[in-house]
């Protein structure tokens, strides 16, 4: 016991048997809070062409459907393009 407590202090990596033993810690954490925190995703991709419009008629309040028509587009490619790229967002 005494020979197993100087190699850990000689040896940081014997404190625990693997990663997963460590990271067992923040499991038991997050579940108590009901789950892995979520990172607040950063949308930095440019808009295309077509996002641009959208965004533009997203931002007059018009809907999603409505602007998928007008574009001549379907609604599950405006639904999508809506969550790619976070619309609608302010454009500098």
């Amino acid at each position: 016991m005494k020979q197993i407590k100087q190699d850990k202090a000689d040896n940081p990596r014997l404190e625990t048997r693997n990663r997963y033993m460590e990271n067992g810690a923040k499991s038991k954490e997050n579940g108590k809070l009901g789950g892995r925190p979520r990172k607040e995703p950063v949308n930095n991709l440019p808009l295309t062409n077509d996002a641009e419009v959208l965004n533009r008629m997203l931002q007059r309040k018009m809907t999603v459907t409505d602007a998928a028509d007008i574009m001549g587009k379907s609604k599950k490619w405006a639904f999508n393009m809506k969550k790619k790229f976070g619309l609608p967002r302010k454009v500098d």
